[in-house]
């Protein structure tokens, strides 16, 4: 058998099937069609040797925003070039996390998605116009969610809408956060698909009693469905999870999903800290992404912030591939590297230093492991990486640079 591309000597480390070892992976036809040792160059077309490097399962991350093109610059949260941190980072799957609501979600099916290499899963923000206005609010009133709006998409564009995501943020949701809960979560189930619910607000502080949220968090976790999301689940913002363990661990026993969600503004070492102690890993690393945050991390950083808290290699490997395709529903295509399914597949080099991280509240913390992409294949086809997200590549910043 002659195969289309053969990755040599790579560590191979897919926590989801306990693989852990040294072994070479075969691809034709854009699948994976062979993986053991020993495999012979001569029956490949392209080879290459990643001696001293690992493969993983293509990586995914959970919560960007890609709407690249639907967002007026200037105006709106600007969204990122899914290729360029997706399958040009080691990224092959993206989940737009509602950069958009009902009044553009369309520009993914008709130019985004066509467009991309990276696979895109879209959310539609609850909020009709969310994230295209200068706001930080996604739901100003209650007739910002267009249920006859929505209903007319998700007729128009069967399989486009692949869950819901709503950020419990903004004075609307201080007020009645209950109501808009109530009404995103209707939604979901209304069409069958998960609801992603952001807690933390930055901007709370500016307002009067930033403690309401609190108590609209704790509602909307216990009202989750197995397969919803929480995200930023180490936020040490008004209305994050501190203090709500026992909330946690029953959520996450009756199949809701933890997601971490870094971003510039929702992430606490302290908290992420606190919460490995108390055994509350989260399901999920991912980065959020915006294009004002591309030159801060990656998803790769995001995974090497977590090594300085304290989890293993194989931890956040798991948390960016088995994980979150079982949070998206697509644990039986993604996620794993095995014979017959699509050849996803990232390259990575784990580089010891000794580097420098900060965290939402200006805390340094450091770390001794960075990630870097080396290379990304996403359905058989070999992608090389970008430049890095910082001036000087791909590594966080070393003790003492920032």
């Amino acid at each position: 058998m002659e195969y289309d591309l053969l990755i040599r000597g790579g560590h191979v480390l897919d926590p989801g099937q306990a693989i852990d070892g040294v072994l070479d992976v075969a691809i034709t036809g854009g699948r994976v069609s062979a993986l053991g040792q020993d495999i012979l160059a001569d029956q490949a077309r392209r080879v290459i040797d990643v001696r001293g490097r690992y493969v993983v399962p293509g990586l995914i991350d959970l919560h960007t925003h890609v709407a690249y093109g639907a967002i007026t610059p200037g105006v709106g949260m600007e969204g990122c070039d899914p290729d360029v941190i997706g399958v040009g980072s080691g990224v092959t799957t993206l989940v737009d996390a509602g950069s958009v609501g009902v009044a553009a979600i369309g520009v993914f099916s008709a130019f985004i998605q066509p467009k991309a290499s990276t696979r895109i899963v879209p959310y539609l923000n609850i909020g009709s116009h969310a994230h295209t206005m200068p706001t930080l609010v996604d739901v100003n009133s209650m007739d910002e969610i267009d249920q006859d709006a929505i209903e007319r998409c998700m007729a128009a564009n069967p399989g486009l809408v692949q869950g819901v995501k709503l950020r419990l943020v903004g004075p609307l949701v201080a007020e009645r956060g209950k109501e808009v809960f109530a009404a995103a979560k209707d939604v979901a189930r209304e069409y069958g698909v998960p609801l992603m619910v952001h807690i933390g607000d930055l901007s709370a502080h500016r307002r009067p009693n930033p403690e309401r949220l609190a108590p609209i968090t704790r509602f909307a976790l216990d009202q989750l469905d197995p397969g919803d999301i929480l995200t930023h689940l180490c936020t040490p913002n008004p209305g994050g999870a501190q203090g709500m363990t026992q909330a946690l661990v029953a959520a996450r026993e009756r199949g809701v999903i933890l997601d971490s969600a870094l971003g510039r503004g929702n992430f606490g070492y302290r908290v992420a800290s606190e919460q490995r102690e108390l055994g509350l890993a989260p399901d999920t690393i991912s980065s959020d992404l915006t294009a004002m945050g591309q030159n801060f991390h990656s998803l790769l950083e995001c995974m090497a912030k977590f090594l300085a808290v304290g989890y293993s290699l194989a931890d956040v490997v798991r948390m960016t591939t088995v994980n979150a395709a079982k949070a998206i529903g697509l644990e039986h295509e993604l996620g794993a590297i095995a014979v017959g399914r699509e050849a996803d597949l990232t390259v990575l080099d784990l580089v010891e230093g000794d580097f420098e991280f900060v965290d939402t509240a200006q805390e340094t913390f450091h770390g001794g492991y960075g990630l870097v992409p080396v290379h990304t294949v996403r359905a058989g086809e070999l992608v090389p990486p970008v430049w890095g997200t910082h001036p000087w590549g791909w590594l966080p910043a070393t003790r003492g640079a920032l």
